[in-house]
């Protein structure tokens, strides 16, 4: 009795780790609910697939209908010019479950826009990083003694110290070109 207990045990924990769905969700769930929520979020419709085979194998049903009314129903805010704008300026991804037009310019120039706000914070995390070197090289070659090793080092950090001044100067006011493809 104890090995048909310990078996039916490790069938129901592999059954359970297959799925994404419990026995319970599939059982008590509220499809028309589920559905608002995916559409709310720009789920793709597939989702219902993944509901109804993991539904499937605890042999119960999803009921399709309450779960695509919902979804439908979660589309229509979902699929908000201004929440377009929104997704896109978050970074987050469209799944192309609009037909709204204007939803998907918006999510272009939200988008856009994310792109170029990532980029300028990329340029001034990395004129951050010149100003603390050239800090650095000017520590160092207020702190050089030796005047032979003084030239010598003078040279290489000077050197060090106008590259980083020319990018720099080029992260600044350099001839900045986005190109963008979708």
């Amino acid at each position: 009795m104890r090995y048909l207990n310990f078996a039916l045990a490790l069938t129901a924990l592999s059954l359970t780790q297959c799925t994404s769905l419990s026995l319970e969700e599939c059982r008590d769930n509220d499809w028309y609910a589920t559905g608002l929520a995916d559409g709310n979020r720009g789920t793709t419709a597939s989702k219902l697939n993944q509901y109804q085979q993991d539904c499937r194998e605890f042999n119960l049903k999803v009921n399709a209908a309450q779960w695509q009314q919902g979804y439908q129903q979660g589309l229509i805010s979902y699929c908000l010019p201004e929440n377009g704008y929104r997704i896109g300026l978050a970074g987050e991804s469209y799944y192309g479950v609009c037909s709204n037009n204007q939803f998907v310019e918006r999510y272009n120039q939200g988008h856009e826009q994310y792109l170029v706000n990532k980029r300028l914070a990329e340029i001034t995390e990395r004129l951050n990083a010149i100003d603390i070197e050239i800090s650095s090289i000017n520590n160092k070659l207020n702190n050089l003694t030796d005047k032979a090793k003084l030239l010598r080092q003078k040279n290489i950090l000077l050197n060090e110290k106008n590259h980083l001044l020319d990018e720099r100067l080029r992260l600044r006011h350099g001839d900045f070109r986005f190109e963008f493809r979708f």
